[in-house]
C-alpha cells in the first residue's frame, strides 16, 4: 500500500462515519510528532481567512478521536524531517483532491495542511 491509498482509506472512513456538515468552508490536515512517529489529523472550520492562519484554531468540525488521527507508517517518513513529511502529505492530498474532486471532504472546500505551530500550506483554494 502506498501513501495515497492509505490516506484515501482514512478519508473514506471519516466521510462514511462522520462526514463534515455542508457549512464547513475549510478542512485542515494538521500534523504532529508523537513518540510513535508522525500523525495527521483532520479539523474543519466554518470560516476561512487566507490572510490569517488562526482560522484553523476555530474548530467547528472534527471526527471522533478514534478516526481523527492517522499514524503515518515509518516506511513513508523514514529519513524525513517535519518539513519533508509536511510536503509529502500536502502533495499527496493535492493529488487526491485533483483526482477525486467530488469527495465529500474535498468538494467546494479550501484544503490546507500544516504542522502544529507553523504556517499552513494551501492545497486547494476557494
Amino acid at each position: 500500500m502506498n501513501l495515497s491509498d492509505l490516506l484515501t482509506e482514512w478519508i473514506k472512513k471519516i466521510e462514511d462515519e462522520n462526514p463534515p456538515p455542508a457549512n464547513i468552508a475549510a478542512i485542515n490536515f494538521g500534523m504532529l510528532t508523537t513518540d510513535k512517529g508522525y500523525m495527521v489529523y483532520i479539523t474543519g472550520a466554518e470560516v476561512y481567512d487566507r490572510d490569517d492562519d488562526d482560522w484553523a484554531g476555530e474548530i467547528d468540525y472534527q471526527p471522533p478521536r478514534k478516526i481523527k488521527y492517522l499514524l503515518l507508517p515509518r516506511e513513508f517518513t523514514s529519513g524525513l524531517k517535519w518539513k519533508g513529511v509536511l510536503e509529502l502529505v500536502a502533495n499527496t492530498i493535492k493529488e487526491l483532491a485533483t483526482n477525486q474532486p467530488g469527495r465529500l471532504l474535498f468538494a467546494g472546500r479550501v484544503l490546507t495542511a500544516g504542522y502544529d505551530d507553523h504556517e499552513l500550506v494551501v492545497i486547494q483554494s476557494e
